[in-house]
């Protein structure tokens, strides 16, 4: 099995989770989640350095199918961000504005409920953010591997994956 075949069955398992995650709307797994993707880089820059400039039109596929997975993933990410931005509005009402200037140890004793439902668009952001470095990552791999099975160079002396730059503004407000 290739390491690409391997992100691809970690993010598919991940990709299940977050699903359930956003049916149940128990919000448990979200930190497994977070720590999983951010194995998924590391994995992702060892399967680059193993690239050669044979990598196949499977292996291309394959990392095609990661990222229509990641991008499933980013839409329940968004589904769960909005649902928990909603109910945070309806819980504190006309109390948003006194909410929010508040210490953190007030706001979680004055208003478990709200600050519950911070708490998970704040970690849904950094998930966004994780999914959409992953992407990147991905789509700078691609690239790389269509490149090298043009040239028949080595993918070796390739851009590493922490060089690449990404916006990190994902639009969304509480």
């Amino acid at each position: 099995m290739s390491s690409i075949q391997q992100l691809q069955g970690t993010l598919s398992q991940l990709s299940g989770q977050l699903a359930a995650a956003e049916q149940s709307g128990s919000m448990e797994e979200v930190g497994v989640i977070a720590g999983q993707l951010g194995q998924l880089q590391t994995a992702l820059q060892s399967a680059q350095a193993g690239l050669t400039s044979e990598a196949s039109e499977s292996a291309r596929q394959e990392l095609v199918n990661c990222r229509m997975l990641l991008h499933s993933m980013m839409n329940a990410v968004e589904a769960i961000q909005a649902r928990a931005a909603e109910q945070y509005r309806q819980v504190l009402g006309e109390n948003k504005a006194a909410f929010e200037q508040l210490a953190d140890a007030a706001k979680q004793s004055g208003y478990p409920e709200a600050y519950q439902y911070r708490q998970i668009f704040q970690q849904m952001a950094e998930v966004s953010q994780q999914l959409r470095q992953l992407d990147g990552s991905m789509l700078d791999m691609g690239y790389q591997m269509e490149r090298g099975a043009q040239t028949g160079g080595s993918l070796n002396g390739a851009i590493p994956i922490e060089e690449t730059t990404m916006d990190t503004h994902d639009g969304w407000t509480i």
